[in-house]
């Protein structure tokens, strides 16, 4: 009597893995593996020398972006990132730009005159960087709430910006859907 809702779950499980962000995750992890824990890991120093760990950040999905100022592509892709900023506010998420430019203040310059949001975390390109072997500029990495590695887009295009936007906006309503159970376990 229970075998035909058993196997209905199944068949909705292993569905959900094939289309949905298990089968996305794990494919990004394939491809670069050992990048989450290296980013988890890695000190970035932001203004006035703050230091921040991506892995603090656990909880929220977090968007890295690798850039530099003299990369046009990337400069492109730091103002839509830009332009995410207001709308992800009140979100569990975060964008953290990393640049790799061998000058601190050129990078500063660049963020002042073009007016983005963004602290500036500066690594150079012998930091992170160096340590992913980043395989192209812009780079955007997107970390799920649990840190793990989901989506890369290596070519600053709009459609991938685009399906890094829907990447990002499906896993914070997971995340918040997440904390809404919580909350409601809790109270309940």
């Amino acid at each position: 009597m229970h075998r035909p809702a058993i196997r209905l779950a199944t068949l909705l499980a292993l569905a959900a893995l094939a289309t949905g962000d298990a089968a996305e995750v794990r494919a990004a992890g394939d491809e670069y593996p050992g990048w989450a824990g290296t980013i988890a890991s890695h000190e970035l120093r932001g203004p006035q020398g703050t230091a921040l760990r991506i892995g603090d950040l656990k909880g929220d999905v977090v968007v890295v972006n690798f850039w530099a100022s003299w990369c046009k592509p990337c400069r492109k892709e730091l103002r839509v990132l830009g332009d995410w900023v207001g709308d992800l506010a009140g979100d569990p998420a975060r964008i953290v730009t990393v640049s790799i430019d061998g000058d601190r203040r050129r990078a500063e310059r660049f963020l002042e005159d073009e007016g983005l949001p963004f602290p500036l975390y500066h690594d150079g390109p012998d930091g992170l960087a160096r340590a992913l072997d980043l395989p192209s500029l812009p780079c955007t990495v997107v970390l799920d709430a649990d840190g793990r590695l989901v989506r890369v887009v290596r070519d600053g295009s709009a459609e991938g910006l685009d399906e890094l936007r829907g990447t990002v906006r499906d896993l914070i309503a997971d995340r918040v859907g997440e904390l809404t159970a919580a909350d409601e376990d809790a109270s309940g």
